[in-house]
């Protein structure tokens, strides 16, 4: 199963170059709370991006169907409703 520890350190390291942190003096807690402004545009996305993996691995219908909603990458000529494609495999 996918993990969301990238998205996390993204966040974490974001926050931590931010104003916030850096110039503020405040902790990262609380530079995570969303009334804060202190807090770069970048770092508020990269906080999105975190919160959408988790919610993504908590989706019943993700898990079972993957992140592709269960469509395989590779195409096979064979069933191809494609006439070029069927007459080359002949």
């Amino acid at each position: 199963m996918p993990s969301c520890e990238r998205f996390k350190v993204a966040v974490l390291d974001c926050l931590r170059a931010s104003d916030c942190v850096a110039k503020n003096g405040k902790s990262v807690n609380e530079c995570l709370n969303l009334k804060n402004k202190d807090v770069d545009q970048e770092c508020r996305l990269a906080q999105r991006a975190f919160f959408e993996c988790q919610l993504a691995m908590l989706n019943p219908r993700r898990r079972m169907r993957g992140p592709y909603g269960g469509v395989s990458g590779s195409t096979n000529p064979e069933n191809s409703s494609d006439p070029a494609s069927a007459s080359k495999s002949e």
